[in-house]
């Protein structure tokens, strides 16, 4: 029995994990492997040097820092949470059942990929998927947004104040009459390509040019990087049952990232806030410990509920 699960790595997971820590809780945090889409460096061709992410550094320090204590990490698949008689039961692929007070959800959400001839080959060399975490490494370069979600939008915004230019690629007219898209009009280094595809990304050591077609047609563009935005799928597949989600699979959560289930807390970029950068994902994770620790708090341990486990 814990006061806290953690369920999941990468920034908002191990914030959590750490705050948890220095709180005196009696938590544990549960993943296979460290995760966090948005730490991943990127590499240019011709790019001297790793790429800078802030807070990518911190991350790493709170992971060392956690799994340096005895029992703070389990390495295990989460197959299911419940919630009964007031408790969460975790239940993990190799270890059976834990249970506890309190779980904060850091999941994440996965990006859908791009299905193209070169596309694998070339991830983190040229070909991402989180335009605003590497917009300083393309100052001055050309570069390809794929897709028009709204994230999509505001990452060609953030990318034009440094790209020397950008290829919007628009496969559709998904949100191109927003309020977002008309900004984007009057941008001078970004050109809308409405109704191009891409079929093919080019690159030896990293990406050199994408072919992209359109009624038909090929063409070539060079460019220094490619961010494809097609859509995130939530990792939030666990609390489903338990917690209120939007129509896209995130999980609502509250200023104090509570959910709609009391005890439940969720971080990063499974749930509805706006994310998608370490920094932020440090605040959610400490944030969520934080309310995670006044639930805990004001439900303190029923010797009967432990026995019952």
């Amino acid at each position: 029995m814990h006061d806290l699960i953690i369920i999941g790595s990468g920034a908002a997971g191990v914030s959590a994990a750490l705050f948890a820590m220095a709180k005196q809780l009696d938590a544990v945090t549960i993943y296979e492997d460290v995760g966090g889409k948005a730490g991943t460096q990127q590499q240019l061709l011709g790019q001297v040097g790793d790429e800078y992410l802030a807070g990518a550094e911190a991350v790493q320090q709170f992971e060392r820092r956690v799994t340096s204590h005895p029992n703070a990490v389990l390495r295990d698949r989460v197959i299911s949470v419940s919630k009964h008689n007031g408790l969460f039961h975790v239940e993990t692929q190799r270890h059976g059942v834990r249970s506890a007070t309190a779980v904060i959800l850091a999941t994440g959400a996965s990006p859908l990929a791009l299905d193209v001839p070169g596309a694998k080959p070339l991830l983190n060399h040229g070909i991402g998927y989180s335009i605003t975490t590497h917009t300083q490494l393309v100052a001055g370069k050309h570069v390809a947004v794929i897709g028009t979600t709204k994230r999509a939008l505001r990452g060609v915004i953030e990318l034009a104040r440094s790209a020397g230019q950008i290829y919007l690629i628009a496969p559709d007219d998904t949100n191109l009459t927003s309020p977002l898209a008309r900004v984007l009009a009057g941008l001078p280094n970004v050109q809308l390509l409405r109704g191009y595809r891409v079929t093919e990304i080019v690159g030896r050591e990293a990406v050199e040019h994408l072919v992209v077609a359109h009624d038909g047609e090929p063409s070539y563009l060079r460019v220094d990087a490619v961010f494809a935005d097609i859509g995130l799928l939530p990792n939030s597949g666990l609390v489903r049952q338990l917690a209120q989600i939007d129509p896209d699979g995130f999980v609502l959560v509250d200023a104090k990232n509570a959910t709609t289930q009391p005890g439940l807390f969720a971080a990063g970029d499974v749930t509805t806030a706006f994310g998608e950068n370490i920094l932020i994902a440090i605040g959610d994770g400490a944030r969520a410990a934080a309310s995670a620790y006044e639930y805990v708090l004001a439900h303190p341990r029923q010797p009967e509920a432990e026995g019952s486990d």
